[in-house]
């Protein structure tokens, strides 16, 4: 079971985290084609980008999304609530991908 969760502040930045990789983005789409490559069953071990320094604990003002809600909206292409626009604009992305187009 794939264990993952996505931290979305105030200023449009995302911050993914899995037991041993966590990165930042600040380009939700990009945060969008990891997450469907994780949830297709990709590794992170061996990706570049690896920033353990940003993991950090949830924030009051974060929006927080996990696994089964990334999953749901990557399953279903659609049908998430509406948030924040970085929340948005990685919902969108990764409802529109298809398993061709990740990682």
């Amino acid at each position: 079971m794939l264990t993952l969760q996505l931290l979305f502040d105030n200023g449009g930045g995302v911050l993914l985290t899995v037991p041993d990789y966590c990165h930042s983005y600040d380009r939700p789409d990009w945060a969008a084609a990891d997450v469907a490559a994780l949830l297709n069953g990709a590794d992170p071990s061996d990706w570049d980008g690896n920033e353990p320094e940003f993991r950090r604990d949830r924030h009051a003002e974060d929006d927080v999304m996990t696994a089964d809600m990334a999953r749901a909206i990557y399953a279903e292409r659609g049908g998430w609530p509406e948030r924040g626009a970085a929340w948005n604009q990685f919902c969108a992305a990764l409802a529109a991908l298809t398993e061709k187009e990740v990682r």
